[in-house]
């Protein structure tokens, strides 16, 4: 999956939160608790949740900007009463991108989501991973 948005609080009481939501989430945390089960001594350090906003692939960037403003549109206020919800100190939309091989990548976002992500309270964050070895 390439984008999530992902909403964290220090003193989040997500399952209440979660509760209230009419979106299921992907991934939920809470602070405290063992952050991988391979490694149970390192804790969350905070609580929160991942909601899948785009399954496109890491190398269609552009179709997971398309589908971030869809997504956006649709949900933008029950996302605003997340963002505004006791205990949330934040969310962002994080989009997975392929790393490419060259000198300079640069990758941006289009005003308009860049301007739907800040009225409802959302920052943008763009994560590069190295590309799948194809044989």
């Amino acid at each position: 999956m390439a984008c999530y948005l992902r909403v964290y609080g220090d003193e989040l009481n997500v399952k209440e939160l979660i509760s209230t939501l009419k979106i299921e989430p992907s991934k939920i945390w809470e602070k405290g608790l063992p952050r991988f089960k391979s490694n149970p001594e390192k804790l969350n350090k905070n609580s929160g949740f991942n909601i899948v906003v785009s399954d496109a692939e890491w190398n269609e960037f552009e179709k997971q900007k398309a589908m971030a403003i869809d997504y956006l549109e649709d949900h933008k206020t029950i996302l605003a009463s997340v963002i505004s919800y006791l205990g949330v100190e934040g969310g962002y939309l994080d989009f997975g991108i392929e790393w490419r091989d060259e000198a300079v990548q640069s990758d941006s976002f289009p005003p308009s989501l860049i301007k739907l992500a800040g009225k409802i309270g959302l920052g943008i964050e763009l994560s590069q991973y190295p590309p799948d070895d194809e044989e």
